[in-house]
């Protein structure tokens, strides 16, 4: 007797009674073609931003766009356009002086686009994944069918939260920042750098108004400038999905695992980046800082690092031990569906799980009475493996392209710009105005890969997971 074939997602059973000679015509079955999905919406996001680029490239050369009044050389005005809709920050004219108001407000627009739209975006598309992982087969076979596990209601509804969430953040951040500026500049001057370093901020995009290239060394010694840019970055960095879980259950034990690591992780890199700052530079950019100033500088650098860009000191005099220390922080990066970029925090918390693990001989990591499944540890090396070949081939690139261009940059300022690039965090050893048109769009193709790159992998090799239906032989290989 023939079995009748599996029903699929969306199949529909029809029943009803029919005379003998009647016949019915079934149903079409649902249409996928239209419905919108995770590859559509990637497809979409990317051709998005090469548009938003391209439209704000022309509008930044325009001669209206700056000061002077004269057109800005198009790679320049690209280069700042992929700089601020990645929120990296790196710049190759200097933001208060160059632009004009209008490019200043063309280059914030970017920056709150890229911001704001990829943290809904990736939170979207994580929440979706993470449904898919978590739930049943259906959930499973739909987004391996492409279709969405999350309802436009949903999606609508957490993508307000998040614009909610993101604008009363800013905007809290920068009346404060307006009331301390209003003290050394005139108000409307005072209003408008208070919008924008927020933004900026939160955005973890690193953009300033301060001139000549200094960041915020002019308020080195600020604690309300420090310390709101500081908060301002950290909301961004740990992300809205954080926060939302944090005010859910607002006890450790009640926290999602997730929130758990990012805040050891966080925790654990913002004290390291503290300590190896303060020993590194004790005698060197903190020599001229009051003694009671430098732990606020080194936490300012330390949180900064974490891909806002910000600076308080001066980055061309800092030691190699810094640059060094500060390529590895900047890699870390901030939470996942947050602004900040890097390989992410959980992300590093899970390989560093699986290390102690093994170490202590168990088969799979555990923390706080959970154990996190093999295939996402999987992923985690995966993700950290191709982000290394990616800035071992920028690095490579930028290295050729400045010899060539007989440039005598040290190896170290290439390597700390080509992280600074792919990890989205704009800190500069001053390099950047110098480098050739070459590389500066090796650096415009790094920064977009450093933005996409992480997301695009996690979601492309957890499509591709399957269950395995048989399993070979088991044979150990010599390793170490």
């Amino acid at each position: 007797m023939n079995q009748p074939p599996a029903r699929r997602p969306g199949d529909r059973v029809v029943r009803r009674r029919v005379k003998a000679s009647q016949t019915i015509d079934l149903p079409h079955g649902i249409e996928r073609q239209g419905v919108p999905n995770v590859r559509q919406h990637a497809k979409l996001f990317s051709l998005a931003l090469v548009a938003v680029v391209l439209i704000a490239s022309v509008l930044l050369a325009l001669p209206w766009s700056s000061r002077s009044g004269e057109s800005t050389p198009f790679i320049d005005a690209f280069f700042t356009a992929v700089s601020a809709f990645c929120v990296t920050g790196l710049v190759v004219v200097d933001t208060q002086t160059h632009w004009s108001f209008f490019g200043q407000l063309v280059i914030l627009l970017l920056i709150q686009a890229g911001g704001l739209g990829f943290m809904v975006g990736a939170s979207v598309v994580l929440r979706i994944l993470q449904r898919g992982a978590t739930t049943g087969l259906r959930e499973t076979l739909l987004l391996q069918d492409g279709a969405p596990t999350l309802s436009l209601r949903e999606a609508a509804g957490l993508s307000g939260r998040i614009a909610r969430f993101t604008l009363t953040v800013e905007a809290v951040g920068a009346l404060i920042l307006f009331v301390r500026f209003a003290d050394d500049q005139p108000l409307h001057i005072a209003f408008w750098h208070g919008i924008f370093h927020s933004i900026s901020a939160f955005c973890n995009a690193g953009f300033d108004l301060q001139g000549g290239y200094a960041s915020m060394i002019g308020y080195q010694s600020s604690i309300v400038v420090n310390l709101t840019l500081i908060a301002l970055v950290q909301a961004g960095a740990l992300s809205f999905v954080f926060f939302a879980d944090l005010n859910a259950k607002r006890r450790w034990r009640t926290l999602a695992l997730e929130s758990k690591i990012i805040l050891v992780m966080n925790a654990t890199v913002v004290a390291t980046g503290v300590m190896i700052f303060l020993a590194a530079e004790w005698n060197r950019t903190l020599s001229q800082v009051a003694f009671i100033e430098r732990p606020l500088v080194a936490l300012f650098q330390s949180v900064a690092a974490r891909t806002a860009g910000f600076a308080s000191v001066n980055f061309a005099d800092v030691t190699t031990i810094t640059l060094f220390s500060w390529v590895a922080i900047m890699f870390i990066g901030g939470a996942s569906a947050s602004t900040a970029g890097g390989v992410k925090l959980t992300t590093v918390g899970v390989i560093g799980l699986a290390v102690v693990s093994t170490i202590r001989g168990q088969q799979e990591p555990q923390i706080f009475g959970r154990r996190i499944p093999t295939p996402l540890v999987f992923r985690a090396m995966a993700v950290v493996t191709l982000m290394f070949l990616a800035h071992f081939v920028a690095t490579l690139a930028l290295t050729v392209t400045q010899h060539y261009t007989g440039s005598d940059f040290t190896f170290l300022s290439l390597l700390f710009e080509t992280m600074s690039a792919i990890a989205t965090v704009g800190l500069s050893t001053g390099i950047t105005p110098l480098l050739s048109d070459p590389a500066k769009l090796i650096l415009c193709a790094t920064m977009i890969f450093g933005r996409l790159g992480p997301l695009t992998v996690v979601y492309a090799l957890q499509i591709r997971q399957h269950a395995v239906r048989y399993r070979f032989p088991e044979e150990p290989v010599r390793i170490g």
